[in-house]
């Protein structure tokens, strides 16, 4: 990428982050994946318990591998485990000092918006854990909350339906088709306009391309 591009894209996560902060989100924007991983690792510290939301961000990232090596108690569910399995997980996610997540999209002017199959994500980050760490790379800036809400279900979706090995009507369209399957992974949409009251929030927004 040449220079005038990182300085556009510099600018943009600049007015993002000016936005966030005026919706009573704190943020910070970093240039490199390294940058923003040492800034997450720092404010957590040890002997910490940390939920993860499923992020691919984060897992790209290693966050858990290193947190976990910082003698922090980390819960993050694989889809091996049980259906209890994940729910007692869950349960102890919500309950965490931080709790680490990605959004699907971040608006322009400070919106962001989630959507989850089961809803252990969108509860999380409405209320239960004391700080939330929420990732997100240039990626997924959008113009607007609608235009956040087309990413979400065009862009994140898809691509999580395929990981996940989910035989939706959209892995097969390339679209969002509203489907009606049980193997559905959008059934919730959370959008956090402002910051909820009794919840810290950091945006941690990062200059390059990272998750769904």
């Amino acid at each position: 990428m040449d220079e005038n591009s990182k300085k556009a894209d510099i600018k943009i996560l600049d007015n993002v982050r000016k936005a966030l902060i005026k919706n009573h989100f704190d943020c910070e924007v970093f240039l490199t994946v390294d940058e923003a991983k040492k800034f997450i690792v720092n404010k957590i510290g040890r002997n910490k318990k940390i939920g993860m939301g499923g992020s691919v961000t984060a897992s790209d990232m290693s966050i858990a591998d290193i947190l976990t090596r910082n003698s922090n108690k980390v819960y993050s569910h694989n889809q091996k485990m049980s259906l209890e399995e994940r729910r007692k997980l869950w349960l102890k996610a919500i309950d965490s000092d931080f709790y680490i997540a990605s959004p699907q999209a971040v608006t322009r002017d400070g919106k962001l918006v989630f959507i989850d199959g089961n809803g252990n994500r969108c509860a999380a980050i409405t209320w239960g854990p004391k700080e939330l760490i929420l990732i997100a790379g240039k990626n997924k800036i959008t113009r607007d909350q609608d235009d956040g809400l087309w990413r979400a279900r065009n862009i994140a979706a898809i691509k999580n339906n395929i990981r996940l090995d989910k035989k939706n009507p959209c892995v097969v369209s390339g679209k969002c088709e509203d489907c009606f399957s049980p193997e559905r992974i959008c059934n919730i949409v959370t959008i956090l306009w402002k910051k909820p009251n009794l919840t810290k929030v950091t945006v941690v927004l990062i200059n390059e391309e990272l998750g769904y």
